[in-house]
């Protein structure tokens, strides 16, 4: 970069101006120049980022205008024209109409002729260039039968786009349960055995199980529901672990390979799993932050051992996962 501002500094570069424009069209990019002195049909430049692979541009009438920098107000929009005359152009864009091309990212790259690969003193890795300018094709704002012209925008300037991008309006969480370790990914990180550890007072951890309904209901072992419901909690549920031999009705709670089942019809030998007709998922997370707030959050009733019951108090200095925020659209 050091040697391009030399060379621009002078009253002669030595070299013509060339830019490079890249037509991200999300399956392909399409790679155009402006043209050069020499009438060059074809120019190669290399990536600017490695490995550097060697882009192969084609020349074609192509002009950014009206791009300023400035430190206040509004960012500017430049414009983008585009010869409408000749069907190369339509062509590269595999049956993309002109407003087609709209919400597309174009970048243009600016060096000097003689760092172009081929070039004497050209074909360093990373190339010489001048800092790049990307923008998003926002509308078009003229078609005739010589040129079309999009009004450009900056990524963060688009109308109705907010940084961070993640608008929250809406009170329900869009991760998948347990999808980070389930092999789906996204924002859940709640193990896939519901087990939360906690700090104990001789300086190591105790081990609890976390289950709760969709309501945030916890489902304790059936032997601690009296003792979970006299705590204040509302609506407890109780499990037993499943036995095949064991015969199940309806709404009962089984735990099966570390996930509480709620019985939906009854049988007798029938094993709990995903798309049983006998039985659905009883761990089931609300897709609310008090959902999320019930299993990160936990607080053991008792910190002397494991296996406690959930406390009606909130763990509220432990932090809540990226996935707790809640979405944009209503997921239940």
């Amino acid at each position: 970069m050091s040697e391009l501002i030399e060379s621009v500094q002078t009253q002669d570069p030595g070299s013509a101006l060339i830019e490079l424009f890249e037509l991200d069209l999300g399956s392909t990019v399409i790679y155009m120049h402006s043209g050069v002195e020499e009438d060059l049909t074809t120019i190669e430049f290399r990536d600017k980022l490695s490995p550097y692979t060697v882009r192969e541009y084609t020349a074609f009438p192509i002009m950014m205008d009206g791009i300023e920098a400035s430190s206040d107000g509004a960012s500017n929009r430049p414009s983008l024209s585009v010869a409408n005359v000749l069907s190369s152009f339509s062509d590269s864009l595999g049956g993309l109409s002109n407003e087609d091309l709209v919400g597309k990212t174009i970048v243009r790259r600016q060096t000097l002729k003689k760092y172009l690969v081929g070039e004497t003193g050209g074909d360093t890795t990373p190339p010489v260039e001048f800092p790049s300018k990307k923008y998003i094709l926002d509308r078009v704002s003229s078609e005739n039968s010589v040129a079309v012209t999009f009004e450009l925008s900056a990524p963060f300037d688009l109308s109705g786009i907010t940084i961070p991008r993640r608008t929250l309006v809406g009170k329900y969480c869009s991760w998948i349960y347990q999808g980070h370790f389930g092999g789906v990914g996204g924002g859940c990180t709640w193990a896939l055995n519901s087990e939360i550890q906690t700090a104990n007072a001789s300086g190591g951890v105790n081990t609890h199980k976390a289950f709760f309904t969709q309501d945030d209901e916890p489902i304790v072992p059936e032997a601690d529901v009296a003792a979970t419901t006299a705590l204040g909690h509302t609506g407890v549920k109780g499990y037993v672990t499943w036995d095949e031999n064991d015969s199940y009705v309806v709404d009962n709670f089984v735990l099966h390979s570390d996930t509480v089942w709620k019985c939906v019809l009854a049988n007798t030998g029938n094993t709990p799993e995903a798309n049983s007709r006998y039985w659905l998922r009883g761990d089931v997370c609300g897709k609310k932050l008090s959902s999320c707030k019930a299993r990160f959050q936990f607080k053991p009733n008792s910190l002397a051992s494991s296996n406690s019951i959930p406390s009606v108090e909130k763990l509220t200095n432990q932090p809540l996962p990226f996935g707790a925020f809640s979405g944009s659209k209503k997921f239940r």
